[in-house]
């Protein structure tokens, strides 16, 4: 991804919480939170905030969410998995564009070969 991709991304993504701010709380316990795109109640080591938006997701999958395994932290990217789909994305038309150049490149090579040959 080049840099200006990189940099429409990290525009377009809506920061939740100031890094460092505290995630909610868990009104029925101590020292538990809730993550904010499954809402399972994790205990403060379970969860980690996303340096793109700020969220605080818990870090491994949460089977007692809505009845359905939920992840909400992408390793391999580094981020929520809200933020993993905006990255994902600009990553795939980023790769469009690449693509869309080198065959315009190929497109104008091989019409300067046509153009030798006649």
């Amino acid at each position: 991804m080049t840099q200006d991709a990189f940099e429409k991304v990290i525009n377009s993504i809506e920061k939740v919480r100031k890094p460092g701010e505290k995630p909610e709380d868990d009104l029925y316990s101590t020292d538990k939170f809730i993550c904010d795109l499954c809402q399972g109640i994790r205990e403060k080591e379970e969860i980690t905030q996303c340096g793109f938006c700020g969220r605080w997701v818990c870090k491994d999958n949460d089977r007692s969410a809505k009845g359905k395994e939920s992840y909400c932290w992408n390793e391999e990217l580094k981020a929520c998995e809200s933020c993993s789909g905006l990255i994902l994305l600009a990553q795939k038309g980023d790769l469009k564009e690449e693509n869309t150049l080198r065959e315009e490149k190929d497109t104008e090579k091989n019409s300067k070969e046509d153009d030798k040959d006649e």
